[in-house]
């Protein structure tokens, strides 16, 4: 009988799930205007917040609007920035599993991250614990949707525009002084 019972306890913690990140920062749902910057398994993600006093953006000036959030994502494997936007997002393959417009996810027991382990797997030095620390965050965007494997983020807010941080973080990735 106990047998029975830690075999449905393990198979449901087997299965991959999704748990929202919340409280961090909220994403402008009318024009975040996403910038991704990608450099040797360091990636920097550049968006705006929502505006405030409830303000809302159809359209942003990514010159010189201001409210901006950094994500910095650390020993990063993969990434992808693509399809589908807010009104496809029933298509995405995690919507089954939680997945909404405009929020932060960690996909638990990820699929990715086992499909890349097995890419490796080939390698003669394999460490199979080598994704041991790794995390599979989403982030759905008005009209994209980020999603990468890496150990770790930070995040940063910044009162500039996405352009002015984007030149400041692409000078900081090669270790260019302005």
């Amino acid at each position: 009988m106990i047998n029975k019972i830690l075999a449905k306890f393990f198979s449901r913690n087997d299965q991959m799930r999704l748990t929202e990140i919340r409280d961090l920062f909220e994403i402008d749902n009318g024009a975040p205007c996403p910038l991704l910057l990608s450099a040797d398994g360091i990636v920097r993600l550049i968006f705006y917040g929502n505006a405030i006093n409830g303000q809302r953006f159809k359209q942003r000036d990514v010159l010189n609007d201001i409210g901006i959030i950094e994500l910095r994502f650390t020993s990063c494997s993969f990434q992808s920035f693509s399809p589908p936007n807010d009104e496809a997002l029933n298509g995405h393959p995690y919507y089954n599993i939680g997945l909404s417009s405009c929020g932060f996810f960690e996909v638990l027991n990820s699929d990715l991250i086992k499909k890349i382990e097995s890419y490796n797997r080939f390698h003669q030095r394999n460490n199979p614990n080598s994704y041991r620390n790794s995390h599979h965050y989403v982030i759905t965007f008005k009209e994209t949707v980020f999603e990468c494997v890496a150990d770790d983020f930070e995040l940063f807010q910044y009162d500039e525009s996405v352009y002015s941080r984007g030149v400041k973080s692409l000078h900081e990735l090669y270790g260019v002084k302005l």
